[in-house]
């Protein structure tokens, strides 16, 4: 059996993802539904082996995840596929990966902590995006502080959503606007809106709090107390309308003229100090593509820490610059 299983291959980013893990050369097989007949047609273009299953067919599932050491999954909305993928990779002492930037992931991994580390399997939710691309820089900026008490971060998301993000997103925007103080998941206004220079030639711009994984995964790399999420959205990357009409993802060429750009603010304990960065990259599905394969890659070649882990914990804060085109630059 290959090392590696991709659920969800033949999604707009899993496509991505299998594509760059096939070029890479990994010994992988892709996966999908039961009443999938795109997985088939893909692993046929790819040359490689798949399989199919319903995330409830635990028995199937057990068979086929007994000989592989890896299970990235690329199947969102992760909210329906994430909790049972994790126990039927705890059960079969498979490691877990996905893209998932769903909090309630994260918080099912955190829930299975334990239990992974009993059976020696690391869940490591948001392996590629913005979970590598905040977690990174705020894991930079934060090795310049002393004593810091607090993390804010913000995402400038440029360019369209695919069909699925935004499925996932729409899923997202029903869920209570979060910050953490002192430690702990409370609410925040949605209208708390924070200014963020993205060194990116449009000075500073305006940043509205939204509930995104980092809430959890920089506070547990880290343990600084305080951490808020933000976001600013160009143009018309959010979509409106029917999104069941919306076009499958955007094309390479739409994805090239729109980088990614993040921002990351760092308070002393004095109160007084504000430290700054920021990180240049490529669009997120085509760094989400690039990140998650090289995670796998090295997960392959033995960089394991059992339970629930981040990036930044497992690779480094350093992770983000290895993937092309993606600089961290202090301000």
């Amino acid at each position: 059996m290959p090392k590696l299983l991709i659920y969800g291959a033949t999604g707009y980013t899993g496509r991505m993802v299998t594509q760059n893990a096939r070029d890479l050369g990994l010994d992988l097989m892709i996966s999908g539904r039961t009443s999938s007949t795109s997985t088939e047609k893909f692993a046929s273009e790819l040359g490689v082996p798949y399989c199919l299953f319903d995330i409830n067919q635990n028995e199937v599932i057990d068979t086929i995840l007994a000989s592989v050491s890896v299970l990235l999954n690329c199947a969102g909305p992760f909210f329906r596929t994430a909790e049972q993928l994790m126990s039927a990779c705890i059960r079969n002492r498979t490691h877990y990966l996905d893209i998932s930037a769903e909090l309630g992931t994260y918080k099912m991994a955190e829930e299975s902590d334990q239990e992974a580390k009993d059976a020696g399997v690391m869940l490591l939710p948001g392996c590629g995006g913005s979970v590598v691309m905040l977690g990174c820089l705020a894991g930079h900026a934060l090795k310049r502080v002393e004593n810091p008490v607090s993390v804010d971060v913000a995402l400038y998301v440029a360019g369209s959503m695919s069909r699925g993000s935004a499925i996932s997103a729409s899923e997202s925007l029903r869920v209570e606007c979060l910050q953490r103080l002192d430690g702990k998941l409370v609410a925040q206004k949605a209208t708390d809106a924070m200014q963020f220079d993205f060194d990116n030639g449009q000075g500073c711009v305006t940043t509205y709090p939204v509930t995104l994984p980092d809430l959890i995964t920089i506070w547990k790399s880290t343990k600084i107390p305080n951490i808020s999420t933000y976001v600013h959205v160009a143009g018309d990357a959010f979509p409106t309308g029917d999104l069941g009409d919306m076009p499958f993802g955007p094309t390479k060429e739409e994805r090239e003229a729109t980088p990614y750009h993040a921002a990351v603010k760092v308070l002393a304990e004095d109160r007084k100090n504000v430290t700054c960065a920021v990180l240049h990259s490529k669009n997120g599905y085509t760094f989400t593509g690039l990140a998650s394969v090289e995670a796998v890659s090295k997960v392959l070649r033995g960089s394991v820490k059992a339970g629930f882990q981040t990036p930044t914990l497992v690779f480094g804060n350093d992770f983000v610059e290895t993937i092309a085109d993606s600089c961290i630059k202090n301000l």
